[in-house]
């Protein structure tokens, strides 16, 4: 969604001369499957997941690949114990409410 910054101050406004995109904070809607080995592949679907630079496994950063902004895939590192997933994009971060039993 692009929209364009309206400035009012006073008696005076400005307009942005482009239009700018607004970008929200990612989230984790869910993941599967919910029970999964160590090298196993496990999916992760949410929000606004594209430009992922980390993904952990109850702080184990795992290998990623970023499928769509919605699709993320992860190997279960080799040495995770169950808990909780992390993504994180340069809009924040997110945790998944439900954790990983390994």
């Amino acid at each position: 969604m692009t929209k364009q910054l309206s400035i009012v101050l006073a008696l005076a406004a400005a307009l942005s001369p482009a239009a700018f995109a607004a970008t929200a904070k990612p989230s984790i809607t869910t993941f599967a499957p919910m029970k999964a080995k160590s090298g196993a592949t496990v999916t992760i679907t949410g929000k606004n997941l594209t430009g992922a630079s980390k993904v952990e496994v109850d702080g184990m950063t795992a290998t990623f690949k970023v499928v769509s902004a919605t699709k993320i895939t992860l190997k279960v590192p080799a040495k995770a114990k169950s808990g909780k997933l992390m993504v994180v994009t340069k809009r924040g971060s997110a945790t998944s409410s439900a954790s990983l039993s390994i």
